[in-house]
Formats: structure tokens, C-alpha cells, sequence
């Protein structure tokens, strides 16, 4: 399938070719934070990818730069102009940012070069898998400007060991947690050299756009809802998955030979 344009957005890059939609944040003189026109997009965006038949992974990377991504832009802000500021009438941005929040259940790879800060953990909460360059740098500056760091950080709780994230959110920006503590902690799976971060993340993503959707989709549905359930809970739905899964999710494109699959080692 030939390289396709979703739509023309004014934040973010979309391009979707042989199953992968590859979104790319697209604010880099602003280091890729996101305002009111940014979430706004990715709401519409993940409407349209969670029914596209066409894409069956994502790829979320930034523009070259600095950052990844530094979390919401503090100028702008992301409210509508002339929303007042009324604690029980506020939404979350991560309700519109990710992807599970939106009811995708298509993997989501995310790949982070530079800054990665506050907001940005919003993506890499809902990600299936994150992997990072040399130069990654992860931290939530929340209580340097006197805020309470709280969605973020439980977002993470599950995948990050508890006193991990604490240390990042009590030190703010006195600390950053490098590349190789990220993948220490399971804050990312891989790091790789700056210059190959994005073929590697679309080599993983070629990899799952293989599988059958119904199987992949299901897949991660199973296994991210089960993280809010105790485990025998967690255990005796799993079955149910499957059985709703298991007529449609057959194998079309079976895979043989270990050549054939791409085996690599990890």
C-alpha cells in the first residue's frame, strides 16, 4: 500500500503506508508541547484510527530537536479561550491525548529522543512499547512551579517500581532519569543510537502490523484492562477474550520458518 496522508493536520504529521500510522508531534520550537489545538487533534485523530482498516500499529515519535516532548505548553495551556478555571468542570488532557483512553486497542510504539517531561507521560503511559535514543532524558517538573503531580505518576504506577516514580516527582527537575536508568526501571524496553531510533521503531512496528488485527487488538485489550483488576479476576476474564476473539482471529499471513518471521534476540 502506498504512503498516505490521513488528513493535513497543524501539530502533528500523519502518515499511514503497509499498515503502520507513523504520527509525529510536530511543534519543535516548542519542544513538541502540546496546546488546545494539539489535543485537540489527537482526539479526532484516534477517532479515525480506531476504525481505519488500513492501520494496525502506531508509531508516535517528535520532530528533531530538543525534546520529545515537554508536556503542556505553559503559555498557551490547552482549556478553550475564556474556559473559566472551575475545579469540577475540568477534563483531563489524557482523555484526549491517548490512545486506550480513546478506546484504541491498536498497539502504540512510542519512540523518545531528548526531553521527555510532565505531559509527555501521557503517551507513554498508554504505550504498548517505548523505546528511546541515547540522549533521552525523563522527568515530571510539576512541583517546580508548586503543582501536585499526581496523573502522571499513577499513570505509570504498575510498570515503574513506586519508589522510582516518587524520586522523580519529589526531585522535579533537580533530576532527570537518563536512558539507561529508563530502561533499568521499565520506563522504556530498548535504547537505541539517535540515528536509529525511528527505523527501529518502525522495524518493531512492522513486526506487529503482521499479526492479525483481531488477534493483536485483542491482545492488548486483554492484558491493559486486566492491570485495574486483582489477578484471579484478572485471570478468569482472560478466558473471555478469547472466546469472543478466537472465530475471526485467524491467522492470514501464517508464519513458518524462524527466516520468515524475523526472529532477532533480545
Amino acid at each position: 500500500m502506498e504512503s498516505t496522508i490521513v488528513k493535513e493536520y497543524t501539530t502533528i504529521l500523519v502518515d499511514v503506508a503497509d499498515g503502520i500510522a507513523t504520527v509525529t508531534l510536530n511543534r519543535p520550537d516548542k519542544l513538541n508541547c502540546f496546546n488546545r489545538d494539539m489535543v485537540v487533534e489527537f482526539r479526532e485523530l484516534w477517532r479515525q484510527l480506531r476504525t481505519e482498516p488500513d492501520v494496525r500499529v502506531v508509531v508516535l515519535r517528535a520532530a528533531p530537536g530538543r525534546a520529545f516532548c515537554s508536556g503542556v505548553d505553559v503559555k498557551e495551556g490547552w482549556r478553550a479561550s475564556g474556559q473559566e478555571d472551575m475545579p469540577f468542570d475540568q477534563d483531563d488532557p489524557g482523555e484526549w491525548l491517548g490512545p486506550k483512553s480513546n478506546k484504541v486497542w491498536k498497539p502504540l510504539i512510542v519512540a523518545v529522543h531528548g526531553i521527555a517531561a510532565g505531559g509527555a507521560f501521557y503517551w507513554l503511559n498508554e504505550a504498548d512499547i517505548v523505546i528511546c535514543s541515547e540522549d533521552a532524558t525523563f522527568f515530571d517538573p510539576h512541583l517546580k512551579f508548586g503543582k501536585i503531580s499526581a496523573v502522571e505518576p499513577i499513570g505509570a504506577m504498575g510498570h515503574i517500581p513506586y519508589q522510582e516514580i516518587m524520586r522523580m516527582v519529589l526531585l522535579a527537575d533537580a533530576e532527570r532519569i537518563s536512558a539507561s536508568t529508563a530502561l533499568r526501571i521499565s520506563l522504556v524496553t530498548e535504547v537505541t543510537a539517535n540515528e536509529q531510533l525511528w527505523a527501529r521503531a518502525h522495524e518493531l512496528a512492522a513486526m506487529v502490523a503482521r499479526r492479525h488485527p483481531v488477534a493483536v487488538q485483542g491482545s492488548v485489550r486483554a492484558v491493559w484492562e486486566a492491570q485495574s483488576l486483582p489477578r484471579a479476576q484478572a485471570v478468569s476474564n482472560a478466558l473471555k477474550y478469547i472466546q469472543i476473539g478466537k472465530p475471526i482471529a485467524t491467522d492470514l499471513n501464517p508464519v513458518s520458518t524462524k527466516a520468515e518471521a524475523g526472529w532477532t534476540l533480545r
